[in-house]
């Protein structure tokens, strides 16, 4: 016979409330307490709790009362009278129960009971937010113990289109897809990417994508470089994704970002110009003329009598405090911002001691562009080659040669300027001049004779080597050398434009920053330096003159004739790998490929069972979980192979072979950045 459950409503004292043992709940007891207070406080208590009399060892009464159902509700109510919210004596409803199991009693309340469906949830919200009281945002979190964020969110969800809401309602969509579907508000869209996607496509992923993909990132770095905060102030909007753990974004007014990205550039070259530079040149295109000027570099200047004595006195502290402290990582606070700021204030000075000669301002300029970290990069000592100083007449034999059609028949009387292939002095007794001819046939064997003695002299001619690349290359183009060879590098930004952003060009350029810190400032000073140096520094200045002109060329370096070219053998001896400088990015390379290429480029970086799962994807999807599976695994495409590799036979790899080699991804950062040689 099943025992019959009776009750008394009544209303008992908060403080002779305590929990009972014989409550069901174990798991969660604790969760949600401080939301379901706030909730009490704002609503009352919405449901009474369940209580049985205490009693003692004989069975008396004790006045006390057991909650048997209604814990959580409990340690709320506790919570308020703590803060003080909550009288400790208020009258609180309970149902006395007599004649039952206590245990079966609170199963029964926590098992029977319907949670409410969270499509129910987040319309309510949207109604208490828009109807009657019309409730703000953060009063709706208060009432309910939760974040404005959280309220938020499902104010955004309750906003999703009410087609997918009902297909959420009937498991025909998760949680997970109407949070993907809620990153815009616009119910067409949302609609229509929901119907052109099978069921077996509909990854969150790819709903976000194919409703964000005419947007541009808040990551992008057109928006690191001018701030959400002025694209915002002027006007502009931002597409919020409210679900992502750093709430990330979209642009949605590209055109509005490009003009305040232009009128950024556009104030920092207005600054540049300031200096007074022959030009100056603002973006990528900019970029990619440079490739074929020549650098100038600042030279050192003497400080003033003020600096320099501020330099000293900076020195001395600074020595004096490592003297004092050693050479300890566990310096004091204080100390480590004293020689921080000491260290900062030298460099600031040290950078005063070098400046840009007027002469070379005169014909040099600056390039302006917008690096990938969202930064501005300013370069300057550009010099173009329509630029350069031309050597005057009486500098330079050839300028003499352009312009013999025009030189007076008397000029080449003896000791005239046309004598020669270079210009002789008038001697004062004229008779003793030599004819144009024996003058030229004894230069010519001057120079057989040097060529002689170079060919015997390794050492000196390594030096006459690197006096005529370092002047080509760090001075000027017509200079003082007794051998010309050329030091121009090849347009690599012509090809791609991003490249001055890898980590190979920057280390290139950090090597060559750093030898033309090391070089004498004047050209002419530059051989008296090349005579002093051993030969460990003459190479280092020649590796670093001969890389910077470098071209690997276009051959396919994997089949015979190509791996025979000079730059595979090259490449090869050098140990090049260029899984340290590349890897493959979607941007890079597999957005920019057909489905074909980047299925064979997963069949051999991630195996032939993870190709055959992409092969019937949509190309972005395909290029998104391509860019997953070959991330690390060190795949290259066949253009980026070095001599000897083996290509495994797959139609995609193949085929681009006899297409000719793949493109040169651009701007992917390698695994490792080596440093510079000093």
């Amino acid at each position: 016979m099943t025992e019959t459950v009776t009750h008394t409503t009544t209303e008992i004292a908060l403080s002779k409330l305590d929990p009972s043992p014989a409550n069901v709940r174990r798991t969660g007891a604790g969760l949600g307490v401080e939301a379901l207070a706030a909730s009490i406080a704002a609503h009352g208590l919405l449901q009474s709790l369940a209580v049985r009399a205490k009693l003692d060892g004989a069975g008396r009464e004790t006045g006390r009362f057991e909650v048997v159902a209604g814990g959580r509700r409990l340690a709320a109510l506790r919570l308020l009278a703590k803060g003080k919210r909550l009288a400790k004596h208020a009258p609180i409803p309970c149902r006395v129960l007599d004649g039952a199991n206590d245990a079966e009693a609170s199963l029964a309340e926590n098992t029977v009971r319907l949670d409410m469906h969270p499509a129910d949830q987040f319309e309510a919200f949207a109604a208490l937010h828009r109807d009657g009281e019309g409730l703000g945002v953060e009063e709706i979190a208060a009432r309910f113990g939760v974040s404005a964020h959280t309220v938020r969110q499902r104010l955004r969800l309750a906003a999703v289109s009410p087609a997918l809401i009902q297909a959420y309602r009937d498991e025909a969509l998760t949680l997970d897809h109407l949070m993907a579907f809620a990153v815009t508000e616009d119910h067409a869209a949302q609609e229509r990417v929901f119907a052109q996607l099978p069921a077996w496509q509909r990854s969150p992923d790819t709903i976000r994508r194919l409703l964000t993909n005419a947007l541009v990132p808040a990551t992008d770095r057109r928006v690191l470089l001018v701030g959400l905060d002025a694209y915002l102030a002027a006007g502009g909007r931002v597409q919020r994704d409210l679900f992502a753990e750093d709430r990330g974004g979209w642009i949605e007014d590209a055109a509005l970002l490009e003009r305040l990205v232009a009128e950024r550039m556009e104030r920092e070259a207005e600054a540049v110009r300031a200096e007074g530079w022959a030009w100056v040149a603002i973006g990528p295109e900019a970029q990619s003329q440079a490739w074929r000027c020549r650098r100038v570099w600042p030279v050192q200047v003497p400080l003033s009598a003020e600096d320099e004595a501020r330099r000293a006195a900076l020195a001395s502290r600074y020595d004096d405090l490592a003297a004092e402290h050693g050479s300890s990582d566990d310096l004091p606070e204080a100390v480590a911002a004293e020689l921080d700021r000491i260290e900062a204030e030298l460099d600031a000075l040290d950078a005063r001691g070098r400046a840009f000669r007027p002469e070379d301002m005169a014909v040099a300029g600056t390039v302006v562009t917008l690096a990938s970290d969202g930064t501005l990069r300013v370069e300057r000592g550009y010099v173009r080659p329509e630029d350069e100083p031309k050597p005057d007449a009486d500098e330079s034999g050839e300028a003499e040669a352009e312009d013999a059609e025009g030189v007076d028949p008397a000029d080449h009387a003896e000791g005239g300027p046309a004598a020669g292939g270079m210009a002789v002095p008038e001697p004062e007794d004229k008779a003793s001049a030599l004819s144009a001819a024996l003058q030229g046939e004894l230069e010519a064997h001057r120079t057989a004779g040097l060529q002689a003695e170079l060919a015997a002299q390794p050492d000196l001619a390594l030096r006459v080597l690197l006096h005529g690349l370092a002047t080509d290359a760090f001075y000027a183009r017509y200079a003082d050398t007794v051998a010309r060879f050329s030091a121009h590098p090849p347009a690599l930004a012509a090809a791609c434009p991003g490249v001055a952003d890898s980590s190979a060009r920057q280390a290139v350029a950090a090597a060559e920053a750093a030898w033309r810190g090391r070089l004498p400032d004047a050209q002419a000073d530059l051989w008296p330096w090349l005579m002093a140096q051993d030969t460990a520094a003459l190479l280092g200045l020649l590796a670093v003159c001969v890389a910077r002109v470098a071209d690997a060329g276009r051959d396919d370096w994997t089949t015979p004739r190509g791996a025979a070219s000079i730059a595979a053998r090259v490449a090869e001896a050098a140990g090049l790998d260029m899984r340290r400088w590349w890897g493959v990015t979607a941007e890079g390379y597999l957005a920019r490929v057909p489905k074909a290429l980047i299925l064979g480029a997963v069949r051999e970086g991630a195996g032939a069972d993870a190709a055959h799962r992409l092969r019937d994807a949509r190309k972005e999807a395909m290029v998104r979980d391509a860019a997953a599976l070959l991330d690390g695994k060190g795949w290259l495409p066949r253009a980026l192979r070095g001599p000897g590799t083996a290509v495994e036979g797959n139609g995609a790899v193949s085929d681009a072979a006899e297409a000719g080699p793949a493109p040169l991804p651009c701007g992917a950062e390698p695994p490792a950045l080596p440093q510079a040689a000093e």
